[in-house]
């Protein structure tokens, strides 16, 4: 990779990564389904100019979306209004960098639901070893930090469904939208605007009675603008430039990222164990990745589904 590109790569994962600060941010003055409300419809709405200038092809591609409204009302459910909701839940007790190295488990759920989904894929020894890895991992972030807690194990457990939820929509998009020549920005336009209206009615009955402040303000417009339209588009210019291989190493700089700006901004502990912790979650989920039991299209099933852009 050039220079450049490796920048870009370093950016997008700061950006996914503050996600995590900017979801505490705002939490405390909207409630937690207002702020994956507003993450959804400012994304959408930056994508939404995107897919404009994009032509008369990614509007048609929009119009083939909507003439299957079960599978994009699955998807905008499953992408973008669980996990935001869950991530938002679940930083109401758990510390922002710890919140995202939970989150970072998707690809360990990608191998492990992938056997049920795709025949291409089985979980074998190499594969069982690297979910034992993770898990391992995740047990060690949580039992050191929560186990005392029955509010933060409930929060570590969201985050955690939040990461399940993305990697089944992972599926969804390869299977109904990708093989299908659906281009990624039309796909996640629609997603959002979808977990947009699926968690405006929560919003509007949890949305706090006081105005919020410039800085939660400030939050959201950055988590929806910046950190998820921006951020995907960045994504898809490093798949097209260098690979969906590479660009898929944005997956395990995030929580770096995540932890980083927790200890610097908000002045959360960094402890041992959760560095511990997320070096074994990444190891394992590389691990299971790499164990792919076809053989003979080991690339092809590991680029399949671990690059979906992580919608969080």
């Amino acid at each position: 990779m050039t220079p450049r590109q490796i920048g870009l790569l370093v950016l997008l994962s700061a950006l996914w990564g503050g996600v995590f600060l900017l979801v505490k941010y705002a939490l405390r003055d909207f409630s937690a389904v207002e702020v994956a409300f507003f993450q959804a419809l400012i994304g959408a709405l930056g994508l939404f100019v995107i897919v404009s200038f994009q032509g008369g092809a990614a509007r048609a591609k929009l119009g083939d979306i909507l003439r299957r409204p079960a599978q994009a009302l699955l998807l905008g459910a499953l992408a973008i209004a669980a996990p935001f909701m869950l991530i938002a839940l679940g930083e109401l007790t758990v510390p922002s960098g710890l919140a995202g190295v939970l989150v970072s488990t998707t690809p360990m759920f990608v191998a492990l639901f992938a056997p049920l989904i795709d025949s291409a894929m089985e979980i074998n020894r190499r594969q069982g070893a690297g979910l034992a890895v993770g898990l391992l991992g995740v047990a060690l972030v949580v039992g050191a930090h929560f186990i005392g807690s029955l509010g933060q194990v409930l929060g570590a457990l969201a985050l955690l469904g939040a990461a399940a939820s993305g990697a089944v929509s992972s599926f969804i998009v390869k299977l109904q939208y990708k093989d299908k020549g659906v281009p990624a920005s039309t796909t996640s336009f629609f997603a959002l605007s979808v977990g947009a209206l699926l968690t405006l009615p929560v919003a509007v009955i949890t949305a706090p009675r006081e105005l919020p402040g410039t800085r939660a303000v400030l939050a959201v417009i950055a988590l929806g603008l910046l950190c998820t339209a921006v951020a995907f588009m960045l994504y898809y210019r490093l798949i097209d430039n260098i690979g969906e291989e590479r660009a898929s190493l944005s997956n395990y700089l995030t929580p770096a990222f995540a932890l980083l700006y927790g200890v610097l901004l908000l002045g959360e502990t960094l402890t041992v164990w959760a560095v511990i912790g997320l070096v074994l979650i990444i190891s394992g989920a590389e691990i299971t990745l790499r164990g792919a039991a076809d053989r003979s299209s080991r690339r092809e099933v590991r680029t399949r589904y671990r690059t979906h852009p992580p919608f969080h």
